[in-house]
């Protein structure tokens, strides 16, 4: 039932966005990320691809939710409560990377954008990160 309810939200969060979309960066409504608010032109296309990735990832999730139920595996609520937020966090994902491509092939990503699979941890000593 998690899947069934939460895939219905994310149905309903996309159509809301398509109905009234989101005019400028507002961090109350509509898609706003770091990439999103470069400019006008990447907030207008985070909004188009977030609405679509919201009720593509809903749907699916609904869908998920009826066959489980269907299925009669309702029993293993455990395992859908630990796995259900990861419909939640693949459109911000796929968002993020369509918008990153985008901004690429514009020649607009920002100088100080750092990838997140780049990134590299290292450990440092003391207060200033001498080593």
């Amino acid at each position: 039932m998690i899947y069934i309810a939460c895939g219905a939200i994310m149905v309903v969060v996309g159509l809301l966005w398509c109905i009234s979309p989101s005019k400028s960066p507002n961090p109350l409504y509509g898609y706003s990320s770091y990439l999103a608010r470069v400019n006008d032109t990447s907030y207008h296309f985070a909004q188009v691809k977030a609405r679509m990735y919201f009720i593509l990832f809903g749907v699916i999730q609904f869908l998920l939710g009826v066959g489980i139920h269907f299925l009669k595996w309702d029993r293993y609520f455990i395992l859908w409560l630990l796995t259900f937020y990861l419909f939640i966090i693949f459109p911000i994902i796929a968002t993020e990377k369509s918008l990153k491509k985008f901004l690429l092939n514009r020649g607009e990503l920002p100088h100080d954008y750092v990838d997140p699979d780049q990134v590299k941890h290292e450990q440092v000593k003391g207060f200033r990160g001498h080593k």
